[in-house]
This record gives C-alpha cells, structure tokens and sequence, in this order.
C-alpha cells in the first residue's frame, strides 16, 4: 500500500456502530434475496449475455443473480484500493473507516457570492471553485456534475472535467451520463497522466441505476467500459423513500445496496478483481413539499447504515454529507452540514460527497464549501483525534500542587498546539462596552472568499501543452455529438 502524505490525511473515527448483529444480518440476508428473487430490469443484451453465462436467470427484462453470484462477485472486489492524484504522488487510501470529503463544483444554479444571487453555473465559475478546492486542505476530492450553461448540455460534462484537470492535481468523481462521455473523460485522463493512468487511475467513474431496480443501457455500458479499462468504478442509486423505495429505512437500504452490487457482479464478471466503490442516496420524499431531501435526518441514518453494511462485506463506501435543502447560506445550511458530516465520519464513509451542494442538490453555495474545510478541522479534532492516548500526568498536578497556574509551565508549553485553533469560529471574549468587535462566522467565511476571488487571476495553472490537448478532444467530442 502507497504511503499518506499530510496533503490527503483521512480523517479515521473509532469504532460506531448503528446496527445490532441480528438487523444487519437481516439487510445483508435481504440484499441477497432482492436480486435473487425480485431481481433487476436489464436490457442492453451484451450484459445480459455475461450475466446469463455466470448463471444469472433471465425473464424477459428481468434478470435474477443467484446469492453465490453476488457473494463470489463480493469476494473478488479489493476490499481497499489506492485513489491517486494527478501527479501520481499521493492520493486517498480507500480502506477501514478512513474518510475523505469531496466538494461538488458546479450546480443547476449558482449562489453567486460576489452578489449574493442566483443565476446559472458558467465554465469560468467551475475554473475558479477548482482552484478554491484546491486550497482547501481537507477537502481532498472534486466531484464534476456537467453543469456549464455557457455549452450545450451534451458538453457540460468533458467542459466541467477539463477545468478540473487544469485547475488541480487532486483526484475526482467523473459523472457520466453516456458512454461516449465517459471515453472523453477517459481521454482527457490519459492527456494528463501522459499515459500513465491505468497504472495510477486518479478518477472513480460514477454511474447511476434508475430505482426501484432498472439499469439503464447507458449504464450497462459504462459498467463493462470500466471493466474492461481497470476505471474504479462507482455504482450509486439514488432513491427516495416514499416514492422509489418503501417507507421503511431497513428496507430501502437493502434496496439501494442490491442494486449498486448489480453493478459489482457486472464488473467482476469482466474484470475480477477491478476497484468498485459501493455506494447510494437513500432518503425520503417529504410529503409536504413533494422534494427529495437533502438535509432530512433519514438521509444520514440510511448512508451510515448503508456504509456499515459495506464495511461488513468488505468494500469501499460512497456518502453524502457536507449538504442540505437550506438555499442560502445561513445557519440552516451550517447544521445541516455539521450533522450529516459527524454521521458519515462516524460511520467511517470513504468517499462523502456533495460538500457545498444545497437546495435538494439544485443550488452550489461556494461559502458552504469553505465552512466545511473548517468544520471537516473540527472533527478531525473531535472524532479523529488520539488526544485519548498517553497516561495520566498525576506528578503533574503534584508538582503544581492544589491552587497551582499551568499557563507559564513547560508542559503547556510544548502541547497546547495539540488542541484545535479556527479560522472561522469567533472566541474572542465579549465586551459590552464593545459590541462591534465580535464577528460572526458568516462574515468572516465571506471574507475569505472574497480575498481569495480578489486574488485569483482567473487562468489555469496547468501547461498551454495540457490546456490545447484538452482542448483538442472536447472539439472532437463535440463534432461527434453535432
């Protein structure tokens, strides 16, 4: 295994568990039964012939995998793999309960901090949220979604991955919505890692199923793409109590996980032994708004107890955390943030994404994004620490005595670094007689976005060599799609 730097220190929690030994059995039991009983709609015929082959049962549309299947699929799957960077230095070691948190940095709408509106995402706007990201210390991956209205919608994506390349070294989530995009990425991939990315793959591809248990050709294809091309493949659905999932929690986890395995018993039929991230998006549909939610509590228990039950079958894990439904950025967005993050680094999720994505995933909100690098600090602090360690210093306190000061001794001396210090957060003591002196951590979040935008020169800091190779397979891509 490829040893951490400091750049991509995971943040790693003690052992947290929500789940008794009989309940997870229960879901594990009933994630074999889903696909081997219900099954799952799948047409494209090349996957069905691979799956037919393994000894799949095949019903029309529907295709049944036996629980030997899925569980010989399971045991074929690393149960850790290296995510590198760009440069092919460092990069996240997806294992255990290490999580790294990753920023989406483009949204159907963008609250746009210099004026505090809304109004569509450009190409120039994912340039500069790159490189926001990439000074963010503990935001350790990006997570492109194709949402420059600058450029056709069918370009959005290889435009969204091309800033990301020029604009930092650190690895990323690509979503693709059809095969051809996906090779574009692929292309652009190779582009920068002088054909070296096989060897040192710095993105996971993410794919979707359609719930409740439909794959989508589409789908398919980029699944035995990924296969085929050793591309660490992420198959997430994305599902809704209520709507397109039952309204139970147990039930609705044990959904989401049987159909990102679909994706898992695709892949290692192909390629056993390719990297696959398990994941999904299990919340609920409010009755009252009709919306997906974002920020609902039942969003954060079902990801915890989704990414226990990949830790029990021995697979990397994919979250969501650092998000909500507040559409501004205020306090509704802070504990939102706040709360899913705790419950995804106490559940040891490896790759928690959509860290500043608000409004039911329709809104980017840049500030949140630079609140959670702090709030990310924090609980490194809290839930990552190994503060608990060493003995009590009872000569300590013998020395000093009853009535003794610690401030001026040696021992406070050489740790009081040990403990956290923010950026953000205000503890300055409160004076009456000076009110105006207190700031809140609004402000002071804005104020550093606004230096940073005061400071960025709006170019890439990659090669023109880099910059016109991207280039060259965009305008390819886009001839294609004309």
């Amino acid at each position: 295994m490829v040893s951490l730097s400091e750049k991509f220190s995971p943040l790693q929690s003690k052992s947290f568990s929500l789940l008794d030994d009989e309940t997870e059995k229960k879901i594990v039991d009933g994630v074999y039964d889903i696909l081997e009983e219900v099954g799952v709609e799948l047409t494209d015929e090349e996957s069905r012939e691979i799956l037919k082959d393994a000894g799949a049962e095949l019903d029309g549309d529907r295709v049944c995998l036996p629980a030997g299947i899925v569980k010989e699929a399971i045991e074929s799957a690393p149960d850790t793999f290296f995510l590198y960077d760009q440069t092919g230095e460092d990069g996240l070691s997806l294992e255990g309960r290490k999580s790294y948190f990753g920023a989406s940095i483009d949204g159907p709408a963008l609250l746009d901090p210099r004026e505090e509106n809304y109004r569509d995402c450009f190409e120039a706007d994912i340039g500069w949220i790159v490189r926001l990201v990439d000074e963010l210390a503990n935001i350790s991956f990006l997570m492109p979604a194709g949402f420059a209205a600058d450029h056709d919608s069918t370009m959005a994506e290889i435009v969204a991955t091309k800033q990301v390349l020029l604009n930092t070294d650190k690895p990323f989530v690509a979503i693709t919505e059809s095969l051809d995009d996906l090779k574009a990425v692929h292309r652009m991939a190779e582009a920068k890692a002088e054909g070296n990315f096989a060897d040192k793959p710095f993105f996971v591809n993410y794919a979707e199923p359609i719930s409740p248990l439909v794959n989508p050709d589409s789908s398919a294809r980029k699944i035995r793409y990924c296969a085929e091309t050793e591309i660490p493949l992420l198959y997430s659905p994305f599902l809704a109590m209520g709507a397109t999932a039952p309204q139970s929690h147990i039930t609705a986890v044990a959904q989401g996980v049987a159909e990102s395995l679909f994706g898992l018993v695709l892949q290692q039929r192909i390629n056993p032994g390719s990297p696959f991230v398990l994941g999904g998006m299990p919340s609920m549909m409010d009755m009252e708004t009709a919306n997906f939610s974002y920020g609902a509590p039942d969003l954060q228990l079902m990801s915890s107890v989704l990414s226990e039950i990949g830790h029990e079958l021995g697979l990397p894990v994919f979250g969501t955390a650092g998000t909500g439904d507040s559409k501004l950025f205020d306090g509704q967005a802070v504990l939102e943030a706040l709360s899913s993050s705790y419950m995804a680094a106490l559940a040891g999720t490896n790759l928690v994404h959509d860290v500043g994505l608000f409004g039911s995933a329709k809104i980017l909100i840049p500030e949140m994004i630079v609140a959670m690098d702090e709030i990310i600090e924090l609980l490194r602090h809290t839930l990552g620490s190994d503060q608990l360690s060493g003995d009590v210093e009872v000569g300590l306190l013998k020395e000093l005595g009853p009535g003794g000061e610690f401030v001026s001794h040696q021992h406070t001396m050489e740790n009081f670094k040990d403990s956290w210090y923010p950026r953000f957060v205000d503890r300055n003591p409160f004076s009456i007689d000076k009110p105006e002196e207190a700031w809140d951590f609004r402000g002071a979040v804005r104020n550093y976005l606004e230096e940073f935008l005061a400071e960025d020169e709006g170019e890439p800091a990659a090669s023109k060599e880099l910059t016109r190779k991207l280039r060259k397979v965009q305008e390819e891509f886009a001839d294609r799609k004309a």
